[in-house]
């Protein structure tokens, strides 16, 4: 269940002199707390160890019509999510905090114009059906696999279009960062702190009842930014792609993450905002769920990721059974998973073995 706070009014001389703009606020958020259980069974990473997390976020955002006819939408959003001075881009600001859902949108009927960060339409949570995502349960335990893949393109700020096609389901994308790590962090000042990133673009498919066929959903992405300079072994790109197909009660799924790196350096291979040296993950995912009734979801998930090129290669496999329950407002839910092989962000720890249990609570406001 969602309340939402509505602010409706009229703005007067807004941007001009005469401009008139009828424009309707959301303000909304979410609250998780999750309690982990992390132990490896062998001695290359951490032992055991456990403790709460926590994830909040308020999202603030309009939309309305223009003095010319047409549709605009506006937002950005606040994330809060506990991590400490590492991520820091400066001495008062973490990334996580405003790099959130920032956009302006100009809609012209199934078109809409966008220019921001993180908006554009992607697909983070692949298309395996699931209760908790299966790659967050992956980096909890320390693996270096990642949803942000490739150049990273939608996480930097740039501009872009989405065209939805409706009798086919479908919604196109492209997008294109000039700066691939640039968040607009400099206000309206010009920035010097990102000379050394080259730009990047990304295309994406998304399907919801793709042709027709209600319940399948496909999604395919592919993003590339060439190589910086002629010292870097080659391009940085990421493809992720992926079918699904809900019956009802059952859904199934299947999807895969291709990263690869060509950043020569190992010092330099988070050049686009993630860490690790492996010059290539390729990971493959599938899941299926279970609907026992309108509120309880049984899935059970597997993940399978090939490393190579970095300083630990090899093969790590996760396999996951969660469950969820709906309470209304409130949703719980819990997710027990073993891995093997686990290579980890470092590039060096290779050959854990574990198990990492989660409980999450979350809510919606």
């Amino acid at each position: 269940m969602k309340n939402k706070l509505l602010i409706t009014s009229a703005l007067a001389g807004s941007l001009m002199a005469g401009s008139v703009a009828i424009a309707q606020t959301t303000i909304t958020g979410d609250l998780a707390l999750e309690y982990s259980a992390l132990k490896k069974d062998t001695g290359n990473g951490l032992g055991s160890t456990r403790g709460f997390g926590r994830e909040s976020q308020v999202n603030i955002q309009t939309k309305g019509k223009l003095n010319n006819g047409m549709d605009y939408a506006a937002g950005f959003a606040l994330e809060f999510d506990g991590r400490g001075a590492s991520n820091t881009t400066s001495a008062t600001e973490t990334p996580s905090i405003s790099n959130e859902n920032v956009y302006f949108d100009l809609i012209i009927g199934n078109t809409t114009l966008t220019a921001g960060l993180d908006h554009i339409q992607r697909n983070y949570n692949g298309t395996i059906p699931a209760v908790f995502n299966i790659t967050e349960v992956m980096r909890a335990a320390g693996s270096s696999v990642t949803y942000v893949i490739g150049a990273g393109t939608s996480e930097a700020a740039g501009a872009g279009i989405m065209q939805k096609i409706p009798e086919a389901g479908l919604t196109l994308s492209a997008y294109y960062a000039p700066r691939s790590k640039d968040t607009g962090t400099e206000d309206v000042a010009a920035s010097t702190s990102n000379l050394g990133s080259n730009s990047s673009y990304e295309i994406g498919l998304n399907g919801t009842d793709t042709f027709g066929i209600k319940g399948l959903t496909t999604t395919y992405f592919y993003n590339k930014a060439e190589k910086g300079t002629s010292a870097y072994a080659g391009d940085v790109t990421g493809k992720s792609y992926g079918v699904a197909y809900n019956f009802g009660t059952f859904a199934i799924g299947a999807d895969k993450f291709i990263d690869k790196n060509g950043i020569a350096a190992a010092a330099d291979r988070n050049i686009m905002g993630e860490a690790g040296t492996a010059a290539e993950r390729n990971t493959t995912r599938y899941g299926v769920s279970y609907a026992v009734d309108k509120n309880m979801t049984i899935a059970l998930v597997k993940s399978s990721t090939d490393v190579s090129g970095g300083q630990t290669n090899g093969t790590e496999t996760v396999k996951a059974v969660q469950v969820g329950y709906n309470f209304g407002p409130v949703a719980l839910s819990a997710s027990y998973a073993k891995f093997d092989d686990l290579i980890g962000a470092s590039g060096v720890s290779v050959g854990d073995n574990g198990k990492l249990g989660q409980v999450r609570l979350s809510t919606k406001f």
